[in-house]
């Protein structure tokens, strides 16, 4: 449980970086768009985790998606940013919230 939230956090802020205007293209655009490739890897290992643990897996696809669609400037950057905010929500997200069948336990 831990390593999921660990992987959220991981996740969400390097969507946070990507997500700078400035900084982000930079980075993206500099790495040949080999960062989304990472991004993509990380985003599917954090998934799998979270659906392992029965966490919220919402950040996770919405990181799959920005990935998908970064080659769009001002897209992938408000991608990056639903992303990140999702992620580190989720993350801090004591019960995990958005999973199917999700009880949550007072």
């Amino acid at each position: 449980m831990v390593l999921a939230r660990t992987f959220k956090g991981i996740s969400g802020l390097f969507e946070l970086m990507l997500g700078l205007p400035l900084l982000g293209g930079m980075v993206v655009m500099g790495s040949g768009w080999g960062i989304s490739v990472i991004m993509f890897v990380l985003h599917v290992v954090t998934l799998v985790l979270s659906l392992q643990h029965r966490q919220s897996f919402y950040g996770s696809v919405a990181g799959l998606v920005t990935c998908v669609l970064v080659s769009v400037p001002v897209v992938g950057m408000f991608g990056h940013w639903v992303a990140a905010i999702l992620l580190l929500v989720s993350m801090v997200d004591r019960y995990g919230a958005g999973m199917a069948g999700g009880f949550r336990r007072f």
